[in-house]
């Protein structure tokens, strides 16, 4: 295998598939965090999300026929995820969630003044606490549009909807937002 930093995931998944197993252990590598994240955002239980991320590659692994390249293996992947996650919701017998926790580490930045500083933090928790807020299928396409930097198609590919659904779905999910932010009386840029 070449250096597989510099190869796409459906480059080192069909290196996997052609019989190397390091390309399989870069693949792994390339997502693992991400797919954990994901994962971490519907459970709410860190150490639960790694185990189960641990499952989805495994559930690869065993059903390796499946892909059809139809969607890119990241969204195949995370479907997968996704589909594993909502099965160990539904035996906890707990109602789904989706994280933003994610939203203040991916936006940690601590420069400026202390006032700067206060100011952004103040403002994450706000879109935080706003975002818990929405309906379900807003939290999930914002998610995925925004944090997961899917495409509208990989997003649709995920949803099980169309792009163009997935469009307006982000379209009403940013409107949601927004009056869940005017309502609690901060103005949102």
């Amino acid at each position: 295998m070449e250096n597989g930093k510099n190869m796409s995931g459906e480059e080192l998944y069909e290196l996997y598939l052609g019989g190397d197993d390091a390309a399989f252990e870069s693949f792994v590598a390339m997502y693992e965090d991400e797919l954990a994240r994901f994962i971490n955002g519907m459970l709410r239980d860190s150490r639960e999300a790694q185990h189960l991320t641990v499952e989805t590659f495994s559930q690869l692994i065993l059903n390796k026929k499946k892909f059809a390249g139809g969607s890119s293996i990241k969204t195949y992947l995370f479907a997968i995820g996704k589909n594993i996650a909502l099965r160990h919701i539904k035996k906890r017998g707990k109602e789904q969630h989706i994280s933003y926790e994610e939203i203040a580490e991916k936006a940690h930045d601590e420069s400026g003044t202390p006032g700067d500083i206060v100011e952004r933090r103040e403002s994450r928790h706000l879109l935080h606490n706003a975002i818990l807020k929405l309906k379900e299928d807003h939290r999930v396409v914002l998610t995925l549009i925004y944090f997961e930097d899917m495409s509208y198609m990989q997003a649709g590919r995920f949803m099980g909807k169309s792009e163009t659904q997935i469009r307006g779905l982000a379209h009403r999910a940013k409107a949601a937002l927004k009056k869940e932010l005017e309502g609690s009386g901060h103005s949102w840029t």
